[in-house]
């Protein structure tokens, strides 16, 4: 039997709505589009561990004054909270066969440590953060890390991520990775994964 290791965003999560984009968009005073634009182009020194302060003030091209800053991070950390109901249903018959799983997600600190007291990750064996260990994905590091803290060896893992780069980066070091695609032909893969042992 596999562990299955699992990214976060756009997996067990759903995708960030467009509503809450534009809430943080008109809360900064940026455009819509050029306010995504800055977002992402921020965001990885932001899943790496810089400070959210660092994060907003990249983002906004200055320091978010006020309130402004525990907002914007109020409002980002909840735009990822919506649960992909497919997925945890996935998760539930993969949990009930016995099968060991764990969290690996390119995630600032503020939205790990709300993602640690989540109750839908509960009975996660490991929940592994870029922010907490300084190196995110497809970094061929944070693979290594991850299947340190795991104590397994990556023909044990089956790693499951919505984003290519990063599935071919598990895959490069011997994982047994997987693209996320919500299909049932996706999720069938998943389930026939775990259940073996590489």
């Amino acid at each position: 039997m596999a562990h299955l290791l699992m990214d976060f965003g756009e997996v067990i999560s759903l995708a960030q709505r467009e509503t809450d984009v534009r809430s943080m968009a008109l809360a900064a005073g940026v455009p819509p589009a050029e306010f995504t634009a800055r977002y992402w182009e921020c965001r990885r020194d932001y899943d790496c561990g810089l400070s959210a302060l660092g994060f907003w003030t990249d983002v906004l091209n200055g320091p978010p004054g006020g309130q402004l800053l525990a907002h914007l991070v109020e409002r980002d950390v909840s735009s990822w909270l919506y649960l992909n109901p497919v997925t945890m249903q996935l998760l539930g018959r993969v949990h009930a066969a016995g099968v060991p799983v764990s969290l690996l997600s390119n995630a600032p600190r503020e939205l790990a440590r709300e993602l640690d007291r989540h109750d839908a990750l509960r009975t996660f064996a490991h929940k592994l953060y870029s922010a907490d260990l300084g190196v995110a994905k497809p970094d061929p590091a944070v693979y290594l890390k991850a299947l340190a803290v795991l104590g397994e060896a990556p023909a044990d893992v089956v790693f499951v991520d919505d984003r290519a780069e990063n599935v071919a980066a598990a895959a490069a070091l011997g994982i047994r990775a997987i693209r996320f695609t919500e299909t049932p032909e996706c999720l069938a893969e998943i389930e026939r994964a775990v259940s073996f042992s590489a």
